[in-house]
């Protein structure tokens, strides 16, 4: 049986707008995000993200890399005014691509303009590529925006231990998160413990496997059981585990879908499921490679990483599509 995994403090029950994680910033997040990775930047993305907070949704997770801030800030601006829901009930989220640490300070301004905001709920270093200097001097920058107003809370994504450790020497304000692929199919359980003892919360992309798993019968068997879908019951293990969870989907009713977390618990038999099923599938190409070893042709899986004793580059054994 696997060991309890590490989880998050200070989680605040509630639903779909109202379950928040209190970040080490003093600001609170909502656990659930509609991501937009590969959305649009046209109105099929604007639609996206108004079902979103039609539904319940108050965090939307978006990137300068993603090329949709312009759709992002369009529908927040739309909605609020429309829905007389005040700007600071809603948690935007955007990141800071490799190309621009050295510009860090005009990369900010350029994603306040396209997203028609005065401040950023969240900004993070989407990956700590090209190195150390580089990833310290974009923090440097960006602790100058918080200081000036013009981001809440700041953060990390694809981090390992080794670059949270150079970040953390030098910090003068702790990121409050670190954004990594992890799914019950690939938990990166070893980082997210790592990151949880340094008390930066876990935001998990990915969440559900992008899809490719929601046929197996034991995560069916589980979502039968609670009269869920499969991908409600990945979902509501990222929740359960304490990780900020970033489902993505431009459909309506998989959009609300996936805000239906709040109304069932795994019980620890699920959970125990859940917990020995990771096979190092990581989906992604970037972040740290994972310590979960994957499952050989026509072998047993190996379970969790506790119990299998097994460690090493997982990801790079696997075939992966872009994150």
């Amino acid at each position: 049986m696997a060991q309890d995994r590490i989880q998050a403090s200070n989680v605040t029950p509630g639903n779909v707008s109202t379950q928040r994680v209190k970040l080490s910033s003093g600001y609170e997040i909502p656990q659930v995000a509609l991501g937009v990775y590969k959305a649009p930047n046209d109105g099929t993305t604007e639609q996206a993200v108004k079902w979103a907070f039609d539904c319940g949704y108050r965090h939307i997770d978006s990137a300068a890399r993603y090329r949709n801030e312009e759709a992002v800030g369009r529908a927040l601006k739309e909605w609020t005014a429309a829905n007389n829901v005040p700007r600071e009930e809603i948690f935007i989220t955007t990141k800071l691509w490799d190309d621009d640490h050295k510009n860090a300070q005009e990369a900010i301004e350029e994603s306040l303009r396209k997203l028609q905001l005065s401040y950023i709920d969240l900004h993070l270093i989407h990956s700590p590529e090209p190195g150390e200097q580089s990833f310290i001097d974009a923090w440097k920058q960006m602790e100058a925006a918080v200081d000036a107003g013009k981001i809440r809370s700041i953060g990390v994504s694809n981090f390992d231990v080794d670059h949270l450790d150079a970040l953390l020497k030098v910090a003068r304000i702790k990121p409050v998160v670190n954004q990594i692929e992890s799914h019950p199919f690939f938990a990166h359980e070893k980082l997210r413990e790592e990151t949880l003892k340094r008390g930066i919360h876990i935001e998990a992309y990915s969440p559900m496997a992008q899809g490719a798993a929601l046929d197996r019968e034991e995560i069916k068997a589980i979502a039968t059981k609670h009269g869920k879908t499969p991908a409600q019951v990945l979902l509501r293990w990222g929740i359960q585990v304490g990780n900020i969870v970033l489902p993505k989907s431009l459909t309506k009713h998989r959009i609300e879908a996936n805000a239906q977390l709040f109304d069932f618990e795994l019980d620890s038999n699920d959970m125990d499921v859940l917990n020995n099923i990771d096979e190092g599938m990581k989906m992604g190409k970037l972040g740290p490679p994972g310590t979960s070893a994957p499952a050989s042709p026509g072998a047993t899986r190996p379970g969790s990483r506790r119990t299998s004793g097994s460690s090493g580059l997982a990801g790079n054994q696997l075939q992966m599509s872009s994150s």
